[in-house]
């Protein structure tokens, strides 16, 4: 089993809960990132809703969510 805040495991709870974050926070997309690099991973939430931005100290099976304004994602062609 992966480390608590090992990046394969921040990867596996995405994986696992992609579906029903996208879903509540009505979300344009997901990802990870690490925000100080030396800190932690966290899971990225893309919102078109500035009021989530504000929102802090949530997570998910204990990795901490991080909400970051967007607009809405399109896919292009190349």
């Amino acid at each position: 089993m992966a480390e608590p805040g090992s990046l394969d495991n921040v990867r596996a709870v995405l994986a696992a809960h992609r579906t029903d974050l996208t879903r509540r926070y009505a979300a344009a997309g997901t990802g990870i990132g690490r925000p100080d690099p030396s800190g932690p991973y966290v899971i990225s939430v893309y919102v078109t809703d500035p009021a989530l931005v504000a929102r802090t100290g949530e997570s998910v099976d204990g990795v901490p969510l991080r909400f970051v304004l967007t607009g809405p994602f399109e896919a292009r062609r190349t």
